[in-house]
């Protein structure tokens, strides 16, 4: 019996640090309105995988395992329609960061041919 409760713990502990995890990731992002690091791949890949983790979470039927994978996979969802709304917001602060600057971006800096 001790053991089923210092593992439900243990259970409870995870998921919870799982699932806000991702919070400061959510907060800086709706804070600066810039989600120009954010990987798309990442993103995509990480919602591929808590999917199937939730369809898995039911087919086991632990009700703490469903909470969080459904937890985070809202979390993840979050955070993709947040890069969707402010991914060109990044891109656009950067160039009038580059002009305010005189200094040109990598991102917005345009080959140039070396002339003789």
């Amino acid at each position: 019996m001790l053991v089923k409760m210092a593992m439900e713990f243990v259970g409870i502990t995870g998921t919870l640090i799982i699932c806000l995890s991702i919070l400061p990731q959510v907060i800086k992002v709706y804070k600066t309105k810039s989600a120009r690091d954010l990987s798309i791949t990442y993103l995509s890949g990480l919602m591929t995988g808590l999917i199937l983790l939730v369809i898995y979470s039911f087919y086991v039927g632990n009700k703490i395992f469903i909470f969080g994978n459904v937890l985070s996979l809202l979390s993840v969802l979050l955070l993709i329609v947040l890069r969707k709304r402010y991914y060109k917001n990044g891109l656009v602060r950067l160039r009038h960061q580059s002009i305010l600057t005189g200094k040109e971006s990598s991102l917005c800096h345009k080959p140039q041919l070396y002339q003789k």
